[in-house]
């Protein structure tokens, strides 16, 4: 009796504690581990021997070659002859910033170069990710996603963005398996943000997509950049509007520039002959130098890295190829870089598989921001480096400064429902003609690789990354597919839906609007300077 009453004792304490223990293991849902897939010089270059940072280019070299170019420079401009600003300058250029990065002939690295790895989970790297003071660009998408599923749940892949993106394939799929075994997972979520795009259509070319949950574009390079494909067939032009917009774009969290930069640009545009005149010199100086820079920067540096011709896109890939490497030159180079581009032009059926066999695919892109002004493909809208067209798969997209005709209809209208027309209310973006309208979100005046902390554009991103149903455009009125991002108080406003016509003012070019936000990003600064 007494054993038996032991054993109903230890029976019934079994029981309670199983019971005490069932809501745990309901609440304790599993996590599908996420990676994020960087860009290019989301981390330092480092030298392999000396431990060394190399790029970026650090202030007190590029300030040497400047305090260097100073004389030469003089020299030119006295005798009128800017081939001596060449002479004596451009080697000088390339071996204090670019030659340490550089590859030879076959696209290997002229120095034994390395960068930060991240193989363990996020919540190991406290200091370089998850304390990090960056607010906004990859790692800010690591600390978003962190605070969402839980830093040991996130893992961030870094690697030398001068190679072929499939030179890292093969590293990605061990790291992949790897996060798997660690987190006893049947699948991951790939987060591939800017060059990272890249790399992970350059995976599913060669594993495809098994074990991946979902795939959540940011703003990617997959298609390439406009902009290195007009670098390196050498179209350059020069505008000084755009040089004063761009300018404007990257000092938006500096009010006393913002109004500076304001003013000066509304004074050339009232004064179109000092414009013209300006813009002429410009040109006459590219024009004069743009050929040596070509050869002895340009070919020696950018030009040889493989990683580099991976953002070279379709429509300019056979002729800057034939221009830099005429008669077949460096064919294990062009072999490399060949491979890559096979990938490139097949990107959208490489995400259409992913999706058939069950990944759920999302994209994300930005615009309303002016290009690189050193193209005549400059007033493309982008993210301030990524073209919105090429970031979203197609989507037809107005020029900078302009809206899609008053009579524009969706080009490619893929979805039933007639109401979905995928136009953004203020008449920028035609969404319809990307590769999966259904499945791409574009947010304005979010830069590049943006997200930031604490914003709407990062609980969007949160939401694609984390949500185990399928999303679409229409599945949730808080982030539908064209939104505004406020640069001040990150507030997503939604341009989907509404009435579709111009604005009278645009507040990316009217000079009147230009100072009345001045004057209401000052009083901002004022209140939080009371309120701390």
């Amino acid at each position: 009796m007494k054993h038996t009453n032991r054993l109903l004792a230890f029976a019934l304490a079994l029981l309670l504690l199983c019971a005490a223990l069932a809501p745990c293991a309901a609440a304790a849902e599993p996590v599908t581990p996420v990676i994020v897939v960087s860009g290019m010089n989301s981390f330092p270059l480092y030298d392999g021997e000396t431990g060394e940072q190399v790029w970026g280019p650090k202030a007190k070299d590029i300030l040497g070659v400047v305090g260097r170019a100073l004389l030469p420079t003089a020299k030119a401009i006295v005798k009128r002859d800017l081939d001596i600003l060449a002479d004596e300058s451009f080697d000088d250029v390339y071996n204090t910033l670019f030659e340490i990065v550089s590859c030879d002939e076959t696209g290997a690295p002229l120095h034994p170069i390395d960068t930060v790895q991240f193989p363990q989970s996020a919540d190991h790297y406290e200091d370089l990710l998850l304390q990090s003071e960056q607010t906004e660009d990859e790692v800010a998408v690591v600390k978003t996603l962190a605070a969402a599923v839980g830093a040991q749940h996130v893992y961030f892949f870094n690697y030398d963005w001068r190679l072929s993106p499939q030179e890292h394939v093969d590293d990605l799929h061990a790291f992949i398996e790897r996060v798997k075994t660690e987190q006893h997972a049947a699948k991951v979520t790939l987060v591939p943000c800017s060059m990272g795009g890249t790399v992970v259509n350059s995976y599913l070319a060669r594993y495809g997509s098994e074990g991946i949950a979902r795939i959540v574009y940011c703003l990617v390079a997959s298609k390439g950049i406009d902009l290195v494909g007009e670098l390196f067939g050498q179209n350059i032009e020069i505008d000084l509007n755009v040089l004063l917009e761009r300018l404007f774009n990257f000092e938006n969290g500096n009010i006393a520039l913002q109004a500076l930069l304001g003013a000066l640009k509304g004074s050339f545009e009232l004064n179109p002959l000092l414009t013209k005149a300006v813009n002429k010199l410009l040109q006459t100086v590219l024009e004069k130098t743009s050929e040596r820079a070509y050869r002895d920067i340009l070919l020696r540096s950018f030009a040889s890295m493989p990683g580099l011709w991976a953002f070279v896109p379709d429509d300019y890939y056979e002729a800057d190829k034939a221009r830099m490497f005429p008669d077949g030159a460096n064919p294990v180079f062009l072999e490399k870089i060949d491979a890559y581009h096979a990938v490139q032009v097949q990107s959208e059926a490489l995400m259409q598989r992913a999706i058939d066999s069950g990944t759920a695919v999302y994209v994300t892109a930005a615009y309303g921001f002016v290009g690189f002004p050193v193209t005549n493909k400059a007033y493309t809208q982008g993210d301030c480096l990524i073209e919105t067209h090429n970031a979203s798969f197609g989507a037809t997209v107005a020029p900078y400064g302009q809206t899609l005709p008053a009579d524009y209809a969706p080009q490619n209208p893929v979805c039933a429902d007639p109401a979905h027309d995928h136009i953004s209310d203020d008449r920028i973006v035609d969404a319809s003609t990307c590769a999966f309208p259904e499945q791409t979100w574009f947010i304005k005046h979010m830069k590049h690789v943006g997200f930031p902390v604490g914003s709407g554009a990062a609980e969007l991103l949160t939401r694609l990354v984390t949500s185990e149903e399928a999303l679409t455009v229409q599945s949730d009125e808080r982030f539908p597919q064209f939104t505004d991002l406020d640069p001040v108080t990150g507030k997503l406003t939604s341009l989907t839906g509404g009435e579709k016509k111009a604005r009278l003012f645009d507040r990316e070019s009217n000079l009147f609007i230009r100072f009345c936000k001045f004057f209401v990003d000052l009083w901002h600064k004022v209140q939080s300077l009371f309120q701390k």
